[in-house]
């Protein structure tokens, strides 16, 4: 799956890259994320209602040269089998009507509890995160002070092996100008479907070849 969001940030483009790329805002302000000095941690975020936890890693790839910034997040389910992969990806530009035009680019990709969730639920989760992800961004910038995003409902204390606590969505916070669009598959999945189908049409083509040479040879 994939997101792009539009939106704006206050103050100048300079000042948001300071803070996401240069300050490591980006993995800091990121909700749900407890990662330690080497990226190591867990993440935990509410998908259709339940709270799962991911443990594995978060790492941030800064290019200062057009000013690309991208950060991952990928680990495995803390119960359960499953794997979940994140990256997200930034672009920063100075608005000439002031503040910064904020463009993010999220791809989604993993199997276990994420194949159980459909399409719907799992946009508004990760469209949920992008949200409280910019309005920390945008505290910190107009207050200057470092912060966090807001936590996640905490769960009960559950035993080994138990099921996850559902729990309500989080509630949306203040609107915030912006714009989210669900993005097709990309062409390299495409290509990659259509030569699954042209590999199952030669195969049948094949098998009805091998056939129909059989028949002859036992009428002949």
């Amino acid at each position: 799956m994939t997101l792009i969001e539009s939106g704006k940030l206050p103050g100048s483009a300079d000042r948001a890259w300071e803070l996401l790329a240069k300050r490591q805002g980006a993995l800091r302000l990121t909700p749900g994320l407890a990662a330690g000095p080497e990226g190591r941690g867990t993440f935990r975020v509410v998908l259709g209602g339940h709270s799962l936890t991911y443990r594995g890693y978060a790492r941030q790839h800064v290019e200062e040269e057009g000013r690309h910034l991208t950060w991952t997040l990928s680990g495995k389910e803390v119960r359960g089998t499953g794997r979940a992969h994140a990256e997200v990806r930034v672009r920063l530009r100075d608005d000439p009507d002031g503040g910064t035009d904020l463009r993010l680019t999220v791809l989604v990709d993993g199997r276990g509890r994420l194949d159980e969730v459909s399409q719907d639920e799992l946009d508004r989760a990760v469209s949920s995160l992008i949200a409280r992800f910019r309005r920390a961004v945008a505290a910190e910038l107009l207050t200057g002070a470092p912060s966090r995003a807001k936590p996640l409902p905490s769960a009960a204390p559950k035993g080994a092996g138990a099921a996850e606590r559902r729990e309500p969505e989080p509630a949306p916070g203040p609107p915030i100008a912006g714009r989210i669009e669900v993005v097709p598959p990309s062409p390299t999945s495409r290509r990659w479907s259509l030569s699954a189908g042209a590999a199952a049409a030669a195969a049948l083509a094949v098998g009805v070849g091998a056939l129909v040479f059989w028949r002859s040879r036992r009428r002949g």
